[in-house]
């Protein structure tokens, strides 16, 4: 799993627009102002593209996000088990784990016998696991980053989509710091997941999500 910022417009024509909006002169303080107001619509003037290596199962869940544009790669042409499958099972005892790579490592291997055997890889990937990793590149506008991160950094998100948004607000954050942070974001505040001991954003949670952004600076 792994998520790697390639390209990332400026804020410059989001706060233009808003000066048109306005019929003034607008910079950037005056556009997160906006946002922190709600009116994210601004955002949508500038694009982000990520290119992302994530489990099959996790590619399904990507995908929900509608308003991004996706290009995944394929699996009819390909001999996709060279991303090797997802291993993050940090919840997993050691046995445990040992058993899920033999699992995979049978499976990869029936693969290879079917493709030897003279089986298109496109018929002979449908036995692959959900967790064989797969290459895609995402691209969304600013907005549609904004919303996506705060359904995804969720303590009840998957674990593998949790750790990938985690990777990609940090890089957002590095690239957009005004932007992409706690106060701005407001991840979890409002929250009505009862069951999350992130619903209420203190500092005092078993857990608390924002030691965890940022590379652990929580900013």
């Amino acid at each position: 799993m792994k998520a790697t910022l390639k390209w990332a417009e400026t804020l410059r024509k989001c706060y233009y627009a808003m000066g048109n909006c306005y019929g003034m002169k607008c910079k950037e303080p005056a556009l997160i102002k906006a946002v922190k107001a709600g009116h994210l619509s601004l955002l949508e003037h500038a694009d982000v593209t990520f290119d992302i290596i994530c489990s099959q199962k996790c590619l399904a869940q990507i995908t929900r996000h509608r308003h991004f544009s996706f290009t995944v790669q394929s699996t009819r042409g390909m001999n996709i088990t060279g991303n090797g499958f997802y291993n993050g099972f940090d919840k997993l005892s050691g046995v445990e784990k040992t058993k899920m790579k033999m699992a995979y490592g049978a499976i990869a291997m029936q693969f290879e016998n079917l493709l030897a055997s003279g089986v298109p890889v496109e018929i002979a990937s449908y036995v692959l696991p959900l967790g064989t990793n797969v290459k895609l590149t995402v691209t969304g506008n600013l907005r549609c980053w904004f919303e996506y991160l705060k359904k995804r950094v969720c303590n009840r998100a998957s674990d593998e989509h949790r750790k990938l948004a985690i990777e990609i607000y940090n890089q957002l954050n590095a690239q957009y710091p005004t932007l992409f942070n706690q106060e701005v974001l407001g991840i979890c505040v409002g929250c009505k997941e009862v069951s999350c001991d992130f619903s209420v954003h203190k500092a005092t949670a078993k857990n608390p999500i924002i030691k965890e952004l940022n590379n652990g600076t929580g900013v």
